[in-house]
């Protein structure tokens, strides 16, 4: 089992990020997949390293033949998953600055226009 990511790509912190949105509630492969709008293939080769690593569980669940669909599997973070997960995504993708106005009059950087030049 290896401790980290051999590589830290954008797929890889997309996946990490919805699983930090959801605190600790589990998701399955379609809804990651909705969230990060990564294709399958990229989603459960991630989740695959996740699970090798030891950041995630997985469980399939119980379905009775009345449900329609096929079960899904779902997955959930470990604690050392969420918090290694929690120090990447704050390290690898810095929350953005606030935008801010700039009140009227203020000096634009050049080659910006406004509407009205």
């Amino acid at each position: 089992m290896r401790d980290g990511p051999e590589r830290i790509t954008k797929p890889f912190l997309d996946v990490l990020e919805a699983f930090l949105d959801v605190g600790g509630a589990e998701l399955h492969g379609w809804a990651l997949i909705d969230k990060t709008k990564r294709s399958g293939p990229t989603i459960y080769k991630i989740l695959e390293r996740m699970s090798e690593m030891g950041w995630i569980t997985a469980r399939w669940e119980e379905v009775t033949e009345d449900t329609g669909r096929p079960r899904r599997r779902y997955y959930r973070f470990t604690g050392d998953g969420a918090a290694k997960a929690r120090v990447l995504v704050q390290t690898h993708r810095p929350s953005p600055v606030s935008k801010q106005t700039q009140p009227h009059g203020a000096q634009r950087r050049p080659g910006c226009r406004s509407r009205n030049s």
